[in-house]
């Protein structure tokens, strides 16, 4: 699995979360950590690629 596959999956999970109505923010957050624990690659190597600079208590 490449860096895109990863990033492709992280958008189309936290796309579908925001479908159902969860936040942009709270949706990437849960999806970088489904995409961590089923493709076994650490949090912080994914929240690296995604680039997310937001930190969840500064909203």
């Amino acid at each position: 699995m490449d860096i895109f596959d990863v990033l492709s999956a992280v958008s189309k999970r936290r796309i579908n979360l925001m479908k159902r109505g969860i936040t942009k923010h709270e949706a990437l957050i849960k999806a970088e950590r489904v995409v961590s624990k089923e493709y076994h690659i650490s949090l912080t190597d994914i929240q690296k690629l995604v680039g997310d600079k937001i930190k969840p208590g500064s909203l």
